[in-house]
C-alpha cells in the first residue's frame, strides 16, 4: 500500500506553500462556527422572534444532514470545477449563510441561513483531505494535525464568545462576525486557483483511476473508514444533544456543571486532533490498533457513567471524549489508504455520507430509547455496544493494510 508520505519526498515546509497553508488554516477555522455559534444565542433570538421546540430541533438536525449532503455532492462538483473552486463555492455559501442568519426575521429564514452555511461547511469537510494531499503530499499527518486542531478550536470558541459579543453588538452581529473569517479565507484560494486551479491533477496512477469507475462502496477499507468516522460522529452528536440532561439525571450535577462537563467533552477534541495523526503515522501499518483503543476508552467511560456516575464524573466524561480520537484518525486514513487526490476525494465523500447520516438519526434514536425505557441506562449501553460492534470489524478490515484503490481494482 502506498501513502502520501511514502511516494513524495519531503521538502521545505513553506516552499511555495505559504498561501495554501494559510488557506487551509482559515478554512479550518470557519468549518464549525455555524454549528457552535448559534445555540448560546437562542434565548436572545427568542426575544426577537419565537423559536419553538420544532424549530430548535430542526436547527440541530441541519448540521449532520448538511454534512452528509456535502459527502454526496462535493466529489461531483469537484470533478466539474476543480478542487480550489469547490472550496471557493463552499466559502461563498458559508458567507451567505452567516449573513442570512444575521438578517433573519423568523425561524424559517434562520433555518435557511443555517442550511446554506452548513452546506458550505459540508463542502469543506469533504474537500480538506484531498486539499492536504494536493498541497502537502509530503506532510499529510502534520497538516492533518494542524487543520484538525484549528477545527477543534473553531468548535468551542464560537460558543465561548457568542453571548459576550451579542451583548455588545446584538445577536445579529454575533452571527455575522463569522462571515468575516470566511471572507478572509477566500483570498488565498482565489489566488491559488489563478495559479494552479487549471492544472491537471497530479499523482493519479492507472490503478487510482478506478476511483472514477467503481464507487467506494465496493471497498471494505472505504466502509471501515466510514464506520470509524460514524462511531465518533454518533457519539458526538448524541452527547451534544443529551449529555447535559443525562448528567443532571444520573450524576446529580447542576445545569451549570453539566454545561462545563459538555465543554470538557468537546475540549478533548483539541489535544486529540493535534496528537492522533502523528501517533497514527508512527504506528504505520499498525494504526488500526487506535480503533480498538478508542473502543476501550468508550467502554471504560460508559461503564463509569453507568455504575459510578456520581464519583469522578468528569473522568468518565473525559474518557468518553478521548474515544472520539477516531475523528482525526479517519481524516488521516482517507489520505493514507488512498493512492491519489481523486481517490481521496471519493473516499472522503463516501465516508462522510456514512458517518453523518448515522449521526443525524442518533439524537432522535437516543431520545426514543429513553422514552421507551424510562432510563438512560439503555441509551448509554446502546452507545457502548455501537462503539464495539462497529469498531471491531472496522479494525479487522484496516488490519489488512490495503488501499481503497487496490480493492477497487479487483472489481
Amino acid at each position: 500500500m502506498s501513502s502520501p508520505s511514502a511516494t513524495n519526498a519531503p521538502r521545505a515546509f513553506w516552499a511555495g506553500r505559504v498561501l495554501a497553508f494559510a488557506g487551509i488554516a482559515l478554512v479550518a477555522f470557519s468549518m464549525r462556527s455555524a454549528v457552535a455559534g448559534l445555540s448560546p444565542l437562542i434565548p436572545a433570538i427568542n426575544e426577537t422572534f419565537e423559536l419553538n421546540t420544532f424549530a430548535i430541533s430542526l436547527l440541530g438536525a441541519i448540521a449532520p444532514l448538511s454534512f452528509a449532503a456535502g459527502g454526496i455532492f462535493t466529489p461531483r462538483i469537484e470533478k466539474k470545477i476543480g478542487l480550489e473552486r469547490t472550496l471557493i463555492v463552499g466559502l461563498i455559501l458559508m458567507i451567505s449563510g452567516h449573513l442570512i442568519r444575521a438578517l433573519s426575521v423568523n425561524w424559517q429564514t434562520l433555518a435557511l441561513g443555517t442550511l446554506v452555511a452548513l452546506m458550505g461547511m459540508g463542502f469543506a469537510n469533504v474537500a480538506m483531505p484531498p486539499v492536504v494531499r494536493k498541497y502537502f503530499p509530503d506532510r499529510v499527518s502534520t497538516l492533518t494535525s494542524v487543520y484538525m486542531s484549528i477545527m477543534a478550536v473553531s468548535a468551542f470558541l464560537p460558543a465561548l464568545i457568542a453571548v459576550p459579543v451579542s451583548e455588545v453588538v446584538s445577536w445579529r452581529g454575533s452571527l455575522a462576525q463569522w462571515s468575516i473569517f470566511a471572507l478572509v479565507a477566500l483570498i488565498p484560494w482565489i489566488i491559488e486557483y489563478r495559479r494552479h486551479g487549471r492544472e491537471k491533477i497530479t499523482g493519479v496512477t492507472d490503478e487510482a483511476h478506478v476511483a472514477r469507475q467503481a464507487h467506494p462502496w465496493r471497498s471494505p477499507t472505504a466502509w471501515a473508514i466510514g464506520a470509524v468516522l460514524a462511531v465518533s460522529s454518533i457519539t458526538g452528536y448524541a452527547m451534544y444533544a443529551w449529555m447535559p440532561v443525562i448528567l443532571i439525571d444520573i450524576a446529580g450535577v447542576t445545569p451549570a456543571q453539566s454545561g462545563a462537563l459538555l465543554a470538557l467533552f468537546t475540549g478533548m477534541g483539541l489535544p486529540l486532533a493535534f496528537l492522533t495523526p502523528g501517533i497514527a503515522k508512527r504506528m504505520g501499518r499498525h494504526a488500526h490498533w487506535l480503533v480498538t483503543i478508542s473502543s476501550v476508552f468508550f467502554v471504560a467511560g460508559y461503564l463509569g457513567l453507568l455504575f459510578v456516575p456520581t464519583h469522578a464524573t468528569w473522568v468518565w466524561v473525559a474518557v468518553v471524549g478521548i474515544g472520539c480520537l477516531e475523528f482525526p484518525l479517519s481524516m488521516l486514513l482517507i489520505n493514507v489508504r488512498t493512492e491519489s487526490q481523486r481517490s481521496a476525494m471519493a473516499v472522503s465523500g463516501f465516508a462522510q455520507i456514512v458517518a453523518y447520516l448515522s449521526a443525524a438519526i442518533a439524537p432522535g434514536v437516543m431520545g426514543a430509547l429513553f422514552n421507551l425505557s424510562g432510563t438512560w441506562t439503555v441509551v448509554l449501553t446502546t452507545l457502548m455496544i455501537i462503539s464495539v460492534v462497529v469498531n471491531v470489524p472496522a479494525a479487522l478490515i484496516l488490519r489488512r493494510n490495503r488501499s481503497v484503490d487496490q480493492e477497487l481494482a479487483r472489481h
